[in-house]
């Protein structure tokens, strides 16, 4: 780069002296005062400079072949102009303690000395001084939770990205905290069916997914819930007409609760159920309960879904009730077997029944579905909540507790 100081009566003499020296590609390094001396007046001195260009000494063979300054007049002899130019620098860097506070210039050359130790192991092929192969505080949490490789990955750098300083990536307390807010920041949660349940009377929704990951509990839960500490009035639906029992358990908790259980064993009968709920307006609620299905039977659930749009005003909402204690692959693999379905919202169950939920992270960083609720057990109606991407990601990192 080229560095030069220019003189005017004011800036914009200045500017025009930079511009017709150096170009428009000039870039502006610093500017002064000159205070006046005896017969002079007051004076702006500007330092300016042209990236991507050397001096034309550099170019010079003598000064290329070692001896340190060319052999003919391109040197800059002239050593008050030297002296300027250290004074203008000098000048700008004391300007910028002044604007930014103090000890800008000891933490300036803190960051350069760090930016030359890491760039001297790059460039010999060399580690770093200072630089070791042991895993981070934050390597060593998220491998510890079971989280991938590839998301570890990426949540460091985001670390190094929010940390003010290298010592912050030491502190464990501040590693794991960030680390917290950057796994929540990363998780969609959708929040409570109720929110829903004020644009459309009867709200219904229809629950799906595999089987054994707990559907009809959490449909009693909700349904719990729903009545006793919300007071809506909710309707029990059920499609699992190929499980042997799954009938009766859902009669016994609406019998528990006192609320009406119906069978729809076709399409028909259910648009029927629904079209009859949406004319009385006698239900605020309809939970679907539906079987468990695998990948080869998920269109039999598809003509249930499918009946709504006869159903007048009804909007069926399609919620994957999945068990976060199962394997990544499995979580993903379910949503895309699901996705026919159309399914608007995520519940995760079972997350007391596994020791660690780092596989929940990578699949739900991945996921467009948002994350309603999620159950801690099998009490009904206690072991369920509304999902809260902080607390999510307490329990990724932590475990459950």
């Amino acid at each position: 780069m080229v560095i030069r100081t220019f003189e005017g009566q004011d800036m914009n003499e200045a500017l025009k002296k930079v511009k017709q020296e150096l170009g428009s590609d000039a870039v502006i390094l610093g500017s002064r005062t000159r205070r006046p001396q005896a017969g002079r007046q007051e004076n702006v001195v500007v330092t300016a400079g042209l990236p991507g260009i050397d001096p034309p000494w550099v170019q010079d063979p003598g000064f290329q072949t070692g001896s340190g300054r060319p052999e003919n007049s391109m040197w800059p002899g002239d050593a008050s102009l030297l002296r300027q130019e250290l004074d203008s620098l000098r000048e700008t860097v004391l300007q910028f303690e002044r604007d930014w506070g103090p000890r800008t210039r000891e933490s300036v050359l803190e960051l350069v000395r760090h930016v030359e130790s890491l760039g001297s192991g790059v460039f010999s092929g060399e580690p770093a001084h200072g630089v070791s192969d042991e895993p981070s505080p934050a390597e060593k949490l998220l491998c510890g939770a079971g989280i991938d490789a590839e998301s570890v990955k990426s949540l460091v750098e985001g670390l190094r990205a929010l940390s003010y300083s290298p010592s912050d990536l030491e502190d464990a307390s501040r590693v794991h905290s960030l680390l917290q807010f950057l796994i929540a920041r990363n998780i969609r949660v959708g929040g409570s069916f109720l929110e829903k349940a004020k644009d459309t009377v009867p709200f219904v929704c229809l629950f799906t997914g595999p089987t054994g990951v707990g559907k009809t509990t959490t449909v009693a839960k909700l349904a719990a819930g729903f009545t006793l500490k919300h007071k809506k009035k909710v309707r029990l639906v059920n499609l699992d007409t190929f499980r042997i029992g799954a009938l009766e358990q859902l009669k016994i908790y609406g019998d528990l609760m006192g609320l009406p259980v119906e069978v729809a064993s076709t399409p028909e009968r259910f648009i029927a159920q629904v079209t009859e709920a949406c004319d009385r307006k006698s239900d605020d609620i309809l939970l679907v309960d539906t079987a468990g299905l695998s990948f080869g039977d998920i269109g039999k659930l598809r003509p249930f879904v499918d009946a709504l749009s006869g159903a007048g005003s009804a909007v069926i909402h399609v919620s994957l009730v999945l068990a976060a204690s199962a394997k990544t692959e499995d979580l993903t693999g379910a949503v895309e077997r699901f996705r026919s379905l159309t399914p608007g919202s995520l519940i995760l169950t079972k997350v007391d029944e596994t020791s660690g939920l780092g596989s929940l992270y990578p699949f739900l960083s991945r996921s467009t579905l948002p994350v309603s609720y999620v159950t801690t057990g099998q009490k009904v109606p206690d072991d369920i909540e509304v999902a809260h991407a902080g607390k999510l990601s307490q329990w990724i990192l932590g475990g459950f507790r």
